[in-house]
């Protein structure tokens, strides 16, 4: 099978390429740095005429132009799309877009997105590349918080510091999270299955602790609990509203594709602490 991977050179890429041995993989990228013998440079508002196979994994497609490209340039492959949970009208809610009563978790792929756009200002918007590329020849897989070596977002670095506190509301939040090979697999288990055609997927572990139960994991600790500083003031970081949970229903992928994690989440931990050190 010929399969096409945009992106694919950073952080759950490589994976996805690794697990993919055995087909016939193309990385088109625009970096310098690739794993892959075969693969294109190149930027992505511009496809190259030929650049086309059986099935295109798309890493990075963040908006609504970069979508529509897509859906012109590979309009006789399937795609499978990489897009968040970040979709979830759950997440306008931690944002303080939406005060409306937290929905019901964990959130299944028919829960109610949001109705605010553009969360993080610019163009990045993964409703509507969702929107654009949906279709009979589509699968769309949800990330969710996905950590483990060379994450470049550090997510648990804060909580390796000997200072390290939680606000009790940050406390008690749960947010479902993937270790960065079993994120990829559950990719490339898409891509190489026919069923995930036309089908939309939670994906991430079966359970969601809180991010004291996270922290005391990774820590190997109990951090403290404690409230705002002197002043009276949460850091920016906290004024999220831990009301609403980012948790999602990640067993329609088991029960339809038999998704199942390779690694343990004590093993994934391990490896995400040790390639901080």
């Amino acid at each position: 099978m010929r399969i096409v991977v945009v992106g694919g050179t950073r952080f759950i890429g490589p994976h996805v390429v690794r697990r993919l041995a055995g087909h016939d993989v193309i990385v088109f990228h625009r970096g310098a740095t690739c794993s892959n013998p075969a693969h294109i440079h190149g930027d992505r508002m511009h496809l190259p005429s030929d650049l086309h196979g059986d099935v295109v994994i798309d890493m990075i497609c963040m908006s609504e132009r970069e979508a529509q490209i897509s859906a012109s340039h590979f309009r006789n492959e399937r795609i499978v799309v990489i897009s968040s949970g970040d979709v979830y009208r759950q997440y306008d809610g931690l944002l303080g877009r939406y005060s409306g009563p937290p929905d019901p978790t964990p959130l299944r792929e028919d829960a109610p997105l949001r109705e605010n756009l553009f969360s993080y200002g610019g163009d990045y918007e993964k409703i509507l590349v969702e929107r654009t590329l949906a279709g009979p020849r589509t699968t769309i897989l949800r990330l969710p918080a996905v950590y483990g070596p060379d994450d470049e977002q550090h997510r648990f670095a804060a909580w390796l510091r000997p200072d390290a506190k939680l606000d009790p509301k940050q406390a008690q939040w749960r947010w479902t999270r993937g270790y960065v090979e079993n994120v990829a697999d559950a990719i490339v288990l898409a891509a190489l299955s026919d069923r995930a055609a036309g089908r939309t997927f939670n994906v991430g572990e079966p359970d969601a602790p809180t991010e004291a139960e996270w922290a005391e994991m990774v820590a190997g600790r109990r951090l403290e609990v404690c409230g705002p500083d002197s002043s009276g003031r949460l850091k920016p970081a906290l004024t999220l509203n831990f009301d609403y949970d980012l948790v999602t229903d990640t067993s329609a992928i088991r029960r339809e594709l038999g998704y199942i994690e390779r690694i343990s989440r004590k093993d994934a931990i391990a490896a995400a602490i040790t390639a901080m050190q």
